[in-house]
């Protein structure tokens, strides 16, 4: 609400395959009711042809929350976690008033891994410090399945815990816009905004096919990682896969003819942090664990690594590397082939065309990269038609400028002129 007009501005937001974040669309509300975020929603929900998200990350608000049950009710509705510890700040300061000693078993009721821990815990506050009806520790905990880790374990955020994703789109707009941009000027601006964060998206897309990663070990499990990911995935899946390597140990839990349950932590650490992995014994492997980062987001943690590693897995199953975090996601075709001149209306390239052409030339880098004669022919190609392009466009301006001087100076522009006012200025009192 930094502009003149105090219009909160309303960005959706979410992470690509190298997690950068993406802007879907935004919005300049009238005011902060209920009303006005389901009018957002169901448009959001038009723009997007009806497609639900899987899940939704937004701050501690009712008017927010009430409004997703309505339009949303499938999505997982989580609470953004950075504005879950600004409050717990605000109001553990009042706690510790009346009770002194509160501030450790809190912290261990909030970070309990499992349903059961937290009802536990709970029931022992409860019984310890005679919380009030109302109050804003009760109401934490009637709210915890949008906040605990324990009730979020089974859905996939993409690593996404907070809206500070958001957040930093706000900032990303300090370059473009200021409080002074008027409503016209924001519209190009925002255009601005989406466009350099797609080009960012494409460097990237350019660095991960045109770099060869460094490996740490000679295991395939590393080298299909390396291979599949691009290069933002691949750094962390590389920090998990040393710290698999070199720090880890295990004790067996339990072992049948079908599972072997281990305990997974690290060597300098107390046990009660080790993590539970379950190995299912069967024609495809299957394999859990109780920190649930690959549920959560959808890359194997060093505890699976580690007992990867340790029954001498050959490398990592297909179904554990999701496309979502390879350039798969948004270029391969290899499912269905599509005639380019069926995906076109008119004299217009459809953004099909487009993404078929680039899934093209990104199979054409990859079949020509290892050789030198390949990728020098197919760069001589592409120069061809860079020059050939060249030429039609230097003869077009030529055509325009001929045009424009026989038109003269004194046709009338017959353009229709829109004007658009601004709405009226709001003030605090």
């Amino acid at each position: 609400m930094t502009n003149k007009f105090m219009m909160p501005f309303a960005p959706f937001v979410r992470v690509n395959h190298h997690r950068q974040f993406v802007l879907f669309a935004g919005a300049l509300l009238e005011n902060e009711k209920q009303e006005t975020f389901e009018w957002l929603f169901e448009n959001f929900l038009k723009c997007m042809f009806n497609k639900h998200p899987l899940a939704i990350i937004t701050d501690q608000d009712k008017a927010i929350g009430n409004s997703i049950k309505r339009v949303f009710p499938k999505p997982r509705h989580r609470f953004c976690s950075w504005h879950i510890k600004k409050h717990q700040i605000e109001h553990l300061r009042a706690l510790t008033v009346h009770y002194c000693d509160i501030e450790e078993p809190y912290k261990q009721w909030i970070k309990s891994n499992i349903v059961e821990e937290i009802e536990n815990q709970w029931e022992f506050l409860c019984g310890k410090y005679q919380f009030e009806s109302g109050s804003w520790i009760t109401e934490m905990y009637n709210q915890r399945k949008y906040w605990a880790k324990a009730f979020l374990k089974d859905c996939f955020f993409a690593s996404m815990t907070s809206s500070g994703r958001s957040e930093s789109i706000h900032s990303f707009f300090d370059g473009f816009v200021n409080s002074n941009t008027m409503l016209n000027e924001f519209v190009i601006q925002y255009d601005n905004v989406v466009a350099c964060r797609r080009g960012s998206e494409n460097d990237e897309d350019f660095r991960t096919m045109d770099s060869k990663l460094n490996l740490s070990s000679v295991s395939m499990i590393e080298k299909k990682a390396s291979q599949r990911y691009t290069r933002k995935l691949f750094d962390i899946f590389k920090k998990e896969w040393t710290e698999a390597t070199l720090n880890l140990t295990h004790e067996t839990i339990s072992k049948t003819l079908e599972e072997i349950k281990y305990k997974v932590g690290q060597l300098d650490i107390d046990k009660i942090y080790c993590r539970t992995v379950t190995f299912r014994l069967s024609d495809k492997i299957d394999v859990t664990c109780s920190c649930a980062k690959f549920e959560t987001d959808g890359i194997l943690c060093k505890h699976i690594l580690y007992v990867l590693k340790k029954k001498n897995v050959e490398t990592i199953p297909d179904h554990y590397i999701l496309p979502r975090w390879t350039l798969d996601v948004r270029y391969k075709s290899d499912n269905h082939t599509i005639a380019i001149e069926d995906t076109n209306t008119g004299n217009e390239v459809s953004a099909l065309t487009l993404w078929l052409v680039q899934s093209n030339f990104r199979k054409a880098i990859e079949h020509a990269r290892d050789s030198p004669c390949e990728i020098k022919k197919l760069n001589s190609i592409l120069v061809s038609f860079l020059e050939e392009q060249s030429v039609q466009t230097h003869s077009k301006q030529l055509e325009c400028v001929v045009q424009n001087f026989n038109v003269g100076s004194s046709q009338v522009n017959l353009m229709p002129q829109i004007s658009i006012r601004d709405p009226q200025v709001k003030t605090n009192n």
